[in-house]
């Protein structure tokens, strides 16, 4: 085993840590909010959009994300061009950066999932709740800030912090599109020294050093006064 060539590949790999966070927690601010307004549609059942989102929702969690990112990669660099020629814009897909389709793909993804969690939690709510707050003249909108959204943040936190453990695994597929993250930046030492396990394991000392922290700020979050959270 080669240990410098690991630290070598750690400070490589650290180098790009703002392009893997960017990657991962961009698609968990995007994806929460998506997926607590696609929650809510289905909590109170609006008509037309619930019953839409109950039929596309198990259709997009049975595509894997890889398969996605591929086929929008293939056909967004295939078309993206020529649709600028026939619109005449200056622009071509080599001047796009690759980070905005990860992104967009990543938040997809998190805003199935978290939908999902959200509107698990809103099943558990306590509906007694909701009536009280209906028999003093509160309206929906009023419902949803006063007393919901504060009880879901709270409540939703663990599984928040975990989603954004999965995206941020999940951001090593940037490779893929030719995106530099913090795997294929500790590989980078890897092409001329052939250490390619040191690199692999510098790659993932930094994913479990990241895990670590995410989950302890979810842990100090959760510890909060309730007052301090903003909870009524």
């Amino acid at each position: 085993m080669d240990y410098h060539a690991i630290i070598q590949a750690l400070q490589k790999g650290i180098m790009y840590l703002p392009v893997t966070l960017r990657l991962s927690f961009i698609p968990l601010v995007i994806g929460s909010v998506l997926g607590l307004g696609f929650a809510l549609i289905r909590f109170y059942n609006i008509r037309f959009f619930s019953h839409f989102l109950k039929i596309i929702f198990p259709i997009l969690k049975g595509i894997p994300v890889v398969l996605v990112l591929i086929v929008a990669y293939l056909v967004f660099s295939d078309w993206f061009d020529q649709l600028a020629v026939a619109l005449q814009f200056p622009i071509r897909f080599k001047d796009i950066n690759r980070e905005y389709l990860i992104i967009v793909i990543l938040s997809g993804y998190a805003t199935i999932q978290l939908t999902e969690v959200f509107r698990g939690l809103l099943l558990q709510f306590d509906r007694t709740q909701l009536d009280a707050a209906a028999s003093i003249g509160l309206t929906t909108r009023q419902t949803i800030r006063r007393i919901i959204l504060p009880q879901l943040w709270f409540q939703s936190l663990p599984l928040l912090c975990n989603q954004w453990i999965v995206l941020l695994k999940l951001s090593a597929l940037a490779s893929i599109v030719s995106v530099v993250d913090i795997l294929s930046g500790s590989l980078i030492t890897a092409t001329t020294s052939y250490t390619f396990l040191e690199a692999y394991i510098a790659a993932a000392v930094i994913y479990w050093i990241l895990a670590i922290i995410i989950e302890q700020m979810g842990f100090f979050l959760e510890r909060r006064p309730l007052a301090k959270r903003g909870g009524i």
